[in-house]
């Protein structure tokens, strides 16, 4: 999983003396698996098999945006009676249509396909590639021990940065009128971030 490349942090000004490759696939790593836990969702492709409750109507709401479908099964059946919206302009409401209706049950609707939310190309979204690179740089503190860091977690709330310099400060865990702090990170996140949804076993 990759919203950003080593390439981006470099083209940022994080050099090879400062940091070896090595330790900034884990800060991009770390940054990537924070958006997704945040957001409720991710941004690249990747083939996946989620059941949802059918509810008897019409749309089948996904908790994911679904760009391929490999098959879908209603009670064990096999499903090819339906439309997929699948337009990038779908991507912020996905959902599935059926003119005879999806039978109500407990997770009864098996779906594969490729999921993400990605864009044409299926590459992460521009302002999603942007705070992934910022957030991976969030994780340049003078804190040696990565594991440690990575438990932190922004338990504390970013309330500053010197992306040259690659220092930020943190404020208490007491602040939480937003999600980090920065209010370009807290504007993307939330307006990616999934709420009100079927949940989906994935």
């Amino acid at each position: 999983m990759s919203y950003c490349t080593i390439e981006d942090l470099r083209n940022e000004g994080v050099t090879e003396e400062e940091y070896e490759d090595s330790k900034l696939e884990k800060l991009i790593q770390a940054a990537c698996e924070y958006i997704d836990r945040i957001t409720g969702q991710w941004f690249e492709p990747r083939e996946k098999i989620i059941k949802l409750d059918g509810r008897g109507g019409h749309n089948l709401v996904l908790p994911i945006f679904l760009s391929e479908v490999e098959y879908i099964k209603a009670d064990d059946e096999l499903i090819t009676d339906y439309i997929l919206y699948n337009r990038m302009e779908d991507r912020a409401y996905p959902k599935i249509y059926r003119e005879l209706k999806w039978p109500k049950g407990k997770l009864n609707i098996i779906i594969s396909g490729t999921f993400g939310y990605t864009d044409e190309n299926g590459n992460a979204p521009a302002d999603i590639k942007r705070i992934a690179m910022k957030l991976a740089l969030y994780y340049f503190p003078s804190i040696s021990d990565y594991e440690a860091l990575s438990e932190q977690n922004l338990s504390g709330k970013i309330i500053s940065e010197t992306t040259d310099g690659h220092s930020y400060s943190l404020a208490s865990s007491s602040y939480t009128d937003s999600i980090t702090g920065d209010t370009e990170i807290d504007n993307v996140l939330k307006s990616y971030k999934r709420s009100g949804f079927y949940m989906a076993v994935v």
